[in-house]
């Protein structure tokens, strides 16, 4: 907002110069310089008048002369009026100045967008705040608070290109809301950036799916089986392939995906029972046409073995954090984050206290995650922090108290100790 009211201020200045050069600057003609140009003219026609007679082609030359002198005296510059509009100069352009300035601001208060642009800048300002929102209260998010969040992200990623994460966010809100052209978008801009990363390869896909282009739709069902070849078992390609089968109405082989799904999400029963829903309108869909549709798997009575079983992701892993403090008052919002080591910078899950209590313990799990479609179990190397904060903004600042940070890779123990130092 600041640079905005520079350069308004600039461009009044610039403007106002263009106006008061030519009006308070000096004539190249002034009144002795006419005057003289008038009497030469006058003697060289005088002159040509007095060799036109003496050639015998003038008759009468006394009165071409009355004729010039008297033009002549109507066309000598008053002395007086130009030390009158001389005098008055000053008033003309201070007069033309102040209407400038009057009329640019009030044309601007008038057709401009200041109350949309103030209203843009409040909603940036809140970012943190409508991003805790979107990711831990999505079921009591507003229309309203989604389209700001939407506004305060594309903000924000206007100012940080390479967040891979950020456009990840963004592509998928944009699915979301159903605008493929903006989803697109981002999720090409975070496919570029990193397109060896499962969400980001799968949220292309779905952008891609939801072009009308037929070339991006063969290419997002390339990109799946490609996926699906690598990583059969990964819940989210899973879930995407179903996700494209459905806008296809292929209830068939959406119901196919979600089967699979079923088995590979023991200890989530919110989303067990969200996929027994999905299943159950695909098979609806099925018989309104007139087939046959396969029945709903029951992952909640799996009678795999054990073993098997345990091959799934591990849907609730956790790690047990112990924090510690150098001093056991200090008081203000403790964040503790779970980042993967090698990947998105973006934190796979977190958690917030206010002005706890140290020596404490807390368990981070995928039920953390910030987006269900980044958990802990799906990396084989993590990171752990914590960090004290004066107020709620996520964002660092100097006066932070950040703690060690330790990193956890494949068969280490899920025990970790944090340290809150300056």
């Amino acid at each position: 907002m600041l640079l905005f009211w520079i350069v308004s201020i600039l461009l009044m200045m610039v403007a106002a110069l263009a106006f008061v050069i030519p009006v308070s600057g000096e004539s190249k003609l002034t009144g002795a310089t006419r005057d003289q140009l008038n009497k030469d003219l006058y003697k060289s026609r005088i002159s040509e008048l007095a060799d036109d007679e003496d050639q015998g082609l003038l008759d009468k030359s006394e009165e071409f002369i009355d004729e010039m002198q008297r033009g002549l005296l109507d066309d000598v510059v008053d002395e007086k009026a130009i030390a009158v509009n001389k005098a008055n100069s000053p008033f003309i352009w201070i007069s033309g100045l102040v209407f400038l300035v009057v009329f640019s601001v009030s044309a601007y208060l008038m057709l401009g967008a200041s109350e949309k642009v103030t209203n843009w800048q409040d909603v940036y300002s809140r970012l943190p705040e409508l991003t805790d929102r979107v990711m831990n209260e999505g079921d009591k998010v507003t229309d309203q608070e989604i389209s700001d969040f939407k506004l305060a992200l594309s903000t924000k990623m206007m100012a940080e290109p390479d967040n891979e994460f950020g456009w990840l966010l963004l592509g998928r809100l944009n699915v979301a809301l159903g605008d493929s052209n903006a989803a697109f978008i981002a999720m090409d801009r975070a496919y570029k950036l990193a397109p060896m990363n499962t969400s980001i390869v799968t949220g292309y896909a779905q952008a891609l799916m939801l072009s009308d282009d037929p070339e991006q739709n063969n290419l997002a069902r390339k990109i799946l089986m490609d996926l699906k070849k690598e990583k059969p078992g990964d819940i989210e390609v899973l879930s995407t392939s179903a996700f494209m089968a459905l806008e296809n109405q292929d209830y068939l082989g959406a119901i196919e995906q979600w089967q699979r799904m079923l088995p590979l999400l023991a200890g989530q029963p919110d989303r067990i029972e969200m996929i027994q829903g999905s299943i159950e309108y695909a098979r609806k869909q099925i018989e309104a046409k007139g087939g046959t549709a396969p029945t709903v798997a029951d992952a909640a009575t799996d009678n795999r073995p054990a073993a098997a079983a345990n091959e799934a992701p591990a849907g609730n892993e956790q790690v047990t954090i112990t924090i510690t403090a150098e001093q056991a008052e200090l008081k203000g919002y403790l964040f503790v984050y779970v980042q993967a080591a090698a990947g998105p910078k973006a934190p796979l899950a977190v958690k917030r206290l206010i002005n706890p209590t140290f020596p404490l313990t807390i368990t981070l799990s995928d039920s953390d995650a910030m987006m269900a479609q980044m958990k802990m179990s799906q990396f084989p190397s993590i990171k752990v922090s914590a960090k004290l904060s004066q107020d709620a903004d996520v964002t660092t600042k100097d006066d932070d108290i950040n703690s060690n940070i330790v990193t956890i890779n494949e068969g280490d123990a899920r025990s970790v100790t944090l340290n809150l130092s300056r």
